[in-house]
């Protein structure tokens, strides 16, 4: 399962095409892919004050597919960056909530780079820390377990 920030604006092809890389780096037969705010979102700031409706979608979609029987990694990839303002702490008790269902869970969780970062920046930090090697030098990147 991959923990992604908000829906794509876009087709999601990149994301989509890097989270099953991921999968099979990891030997998971299946993933699925779910998002802190289950909605279409340009950038991380473009959440608004009255979002708490949403908020709780992303919770119930997380919570059904971290028990479903085959869930056994997690893959955070909501991005490092917070929104700014008054989005800013809805996020952050987002985490916080999933910080609290990931500990309860018997899920191995892993990050990109040492991070929660998002797919579509995958290659810059593959570029980091395996130059030359691109996305395809996933398994040296991705790091487990994480701790949160």
């Amino acid at each position: 399962m991959a923990i992604l920030h908000s829906l794509p604006v876009s087709s999601g092809n990149r994301t989509i095409a890097r989270v099953d890389l991921a999968r099979r780096v990891l030997g998971c037969e299946t993933y699925s892919i779910a998002n802190l705010y289950p909605e279409p979102l340009p950038n991380v700031n473009g959440i608004g004050r009255s979002d708490e409706a949403i908020w709780v979608r992303g919770r119930s979609e997380i919570e059904r597919q971290l028990s479903r029987g085959d869930c056994s990694d997690v893959l955070l990839g909501y991005g490092v960056q917070e929104p700014v303002g008054a989005a800013r702490q809805p996020f952050r008790d987002q985490l916080r909530w999933l910080q609290g269902e990931l500990s309860a869970s018997s899920a191995r969780v892993w990050v990109f780079g040492g991070r929660p970062t998002h797919p579509s920046r995958w290659q810059r930090v593959a570029h980091r820390h395996a130059p030359g090697g691109g996305v395809d030098a996933l398994a040296a990147v991705l790091l487990a377990p994480y701790s949160l």
